[in-house]
């Protein structure tokens, strides 16, 4: 995985939602500043040859990251909220794709992996979700709070004690819910391959300890069968 491209999308992470925060005016040029930058790392994405194995699918790929390069240069536009509804469509189908993009690059470095890992990075997503409701949910007093609501959101329990009132927090808890469906799978699968794992390493132990009970069973039969060849032969001579 090249290292521009996933830097350029999570970079539109923290630009999107400082083009969303108003409150504060400079917060929506910094938005659009990570834009900027991540317009030119997506830039310098494509200008890098593809990788020799797979050009096929790498193709597809990377009329996929044109399209993601135009979304990025089209958010760079100064245009403050309230958005009408179609610009609202435009930029959560830019969200979309954005989060697309980045799952398909997480694919191949997240299964298989060992269960500690799995969880150390479910515990990092759970943290920065923590942050983000903290600093976008004016419900969320504490740290703590917004750790809560980015758990029982991201599990789907929804227990209602706090929730999501702004337009910045509901996207956000929209992208937490998918992405913890994803972790959730992740951590569950990792406890049934160390589950499977450890019967799997059974069965072969019992597997090696029959095939050597066996092989010592051929080898006895082998001595055996020579040994009354031996004697036969030894029958005719006298």
């Amino acid at each position: 995985m090249q290292l521009p491209l996933p830097a350029a999308l999570l970079l539109t992470i923290p630009g999107f939602y400082l083009v969303l925060d108003g409150a504060t005016p400079w917060l929506p040029w910094a938005g659009q500043l990570l834009y900027g930058l991540a317009a030119l790392l997506c830039c310098a994405h494509l200008l890098t040859p593809a990788r020799c194995h797979g050009r096929a699918r790498a193709r597809h790929w990377r009329y996929l990251d044109r399209l993601l390069l135009l979304v990025i240069a089209a958010s760079i536009w100064p245009s403050a909220p309230p958005w009408s509804n179609m610009e609202w469509l435009l930029r959560l189908l830019g969200c979309a794709a954005i989060f697309a993009r980045l799952l398909s690059l997480a694919a191949h470095h997240v299964a298989p992996r060992p269960l500690l890992r799995t969880s150390v990075a479910s515990l990092a997503m759970l943290l920065v979700a923590g942050a983000g409701f903290y600093w976008l949910e004016p419900h969320v007093h504490s740290f703590g709070d917004g750790l809560w609501l980015a758990f029982t959101t991201g599990a789907t329990v929804g227990y209602g004690d706090i929730v999501p009132s702004t337009p910045a927090s509901r996207i956000l808890a929209v992208f937490i819910v998918l992405l913890g469906y994803a972790v959730l799978s992740l951590v569950t699968a990792s406890i049934a391959a160390v589950l499977v794992g450890e019967d799997e390493k059974r069965l072969r132990r019992e597997l090696h300890a029959d095939m050597r009970l066996l092989q010592h069973q051929i080898t006895l039969l082998r001595e055996e069968i020579a040994a009354q060849r031996e004697a036969a032969d030894q029958q005719r001579r006298g």
